[in-house]
């Protein structure tokens, strides 16, 4: 660590940094974010090709968002709405309008073995609820091995990601996603295994489907479903068989107001479950607890506890790994379990020695920003800064050994990105031998 460290809490504003510009520097980091900008032109090619016709940021798992509180309402069929302010499809008749836009050739009237837009609607939200997501658009292709509805999906909540793309089989009405016809683990495997996963329950009926997480890779989603309700779900590594992700259902009337179990109770629970559910202790870090009340204004009700562990390697944190788990403040069960787990410990780096401190770090990224945004340079501000394992990478693919290296990760923001709340603030990882600015994710 560099002996500057020490007053990293004050903003680090460009007149600090003003007499230290490099222009050698400078000229290698506009060729590297050239060469990146190269690099993820041809990845957004790749996945369009890889696609089809549909463009989409992928298909994550809605359990791949933070937890929210558990709910024990009724799935819902969803039916479109009108609205004035609408954009009609080209095979329309007038009189009918859609909440969102449907692109040219979709089929809103069932013909032959093809469904309707209205059933392709329901069938949807049968698998992601309208509470998690709104429809923004829908187009249609029709294709020799399948033929699809693409609707683009957007999070209710900012905090829950980008929009996303499902496609519902317009023959069997069922999602369809990429990869699933070849996927180790089976549909009916994956039953079994999910049924295994939830031993006190017996639903009158299992959903489950193939879905790809921008992070995880391909798993099988799965609903517990009785009379209509939503009693569990959860998700399976599509290679491995191994549950990824649960959340059981409970009401939330009925229950007492205050917890009967305090959050030191609750974290023992938590490390147990890890454990058992793990073949035994993890590495980890616990980064966050607290509790969430589940009370109204008309009935109080005990929430559960949310507790989140970042992976440690090596005794640095893995900066995609992590499990984030829920423990009921009533009964002490785990309502909810999701661990994100993709890096083999072959993979990492053995360059651990560090020759770069934080100062340098953070002064080659805002060097960086500058060369992205220059306008915004006077704005720019430092929020954080660590060494961590940079760990991300495409699903699917095996990381080579040694490949995955030990890094500053540097998070700063501007005024552009500080008034507008849908816009992430801006990471830098720097290379902690060379300096060099290795990744800069920053957008307006």
């Amino acid at each position: 660590m560099s002996a500057d460290s020490g007053d990293f809490n004050q903003p680090y504003l460009p007149g600090r940094y003003r007499k230290k510009v490099r222009e050698n520097q400078s000229r290698r980091l506009r060729k590297k974010l050239l060469l990146a900008g190269a690099l993820v032109a041809i990845a957004a090619i790749a996945i369009f090709i890889f696609s089809g016709i549909f463009s989409t940021h992928g298909t994550p798992s809605p359990l791949s968002h933070p937890l929210v509180p558990a709910s024990g309402s009724a799935m819902t069929t969803i039916t479109v709405s009108v609205a004035p302010t609408v954009i009609p499809a080209t095979n329309v008749t007038p009189s009918e309008t859609y909440a969102f836009t449907v692109g040219p050739g979709v089929p809103v009237q069932a013909s032959g073995d093809t469904i309707s837009l209205s059933e392709a609607v329901a069938s949807l939200r049968e698998y992601y609820p309208a509470g998690d997501s709104s429809i923004s658009s829908v187009n249609f292709s029709s294709g020799s091995n399948h033929t699809l509805f693409g609707f683009t999906l957007t999070p209710t909540t900012p905090q829950w990601g980008e929009d996303f793309v499902v496609f519902i089989d317009a023959t069997t009405g069922e999602p369809y996603a990429p990869g699933q016809e070849n996927a180790a683990i089976t549909a009916s495997k994956a039953k079994i295994l999910a049924l295994s996963a939830f031993p006190g329950i017996h639903p009158e009926q299992v959903k489950v489907w193939y879905a790809n997480d921008p992070v995880k890779g391909g798993g099988w989603q799965f609903i517990f479903l009785t009379q209509n309700t939503v009693l569990a779900r959860g998700t399976l590594d599509a290679t491995t068989g191994d549950t990824t992700a649960l959340i059981l259902i409970v009401p939330h009337t009925g229950r007492p107001a205050s917890p009967s179990i305090d959050q030191d109770k609750a974290k023992t629970i938590a490390d147990q479950y890890i454990s058992d559910h793990n073949g035994g202790p993890l590495s980890l870090n616990m980064t966050t607890e607290h509790y969430e009340d589940w009370s109204t204004a008309s009935e109080p009700a005990a929430g559960q506890y949310v507790l989140t562990y970042e992976r440690i390697f090596q005794d640095f944190p893995v900066d995609t790994d992590r499990i984030a788990i829920a423990v009921d403040s009533v009964t002490g069960n785990v309502l909810s379990y999701d661990k994100t787990w993709t890096t083999e410990d072959f993979a990492f780096s053995q360059t651990v020695e560090l020759a770069v401190g934080m100062r340098d770090a953070t002064f080659n990224v805002m060097q960086a920003a500058k060369t992205k945004f220059p306008l915004s340079v006077e704005s720019v501000r430092i929020i954080s800064a660590d060494i961590r394992w940079n760990n991300r990478h495409t699903p699917g693919i095996t990381q080579r050994p040694g490949s995955v290296p030990l890094a500053w990760k540097v998070l700063f923001d501007d005024a552009t990105i500080r008034a507008d709340p849908t816009l992430p603030q801006g990471i830098g990882w720097v290379d902690i031998q060379t300096g060099n600015v290795t990744e800069l994710e920053y957008r307006h």
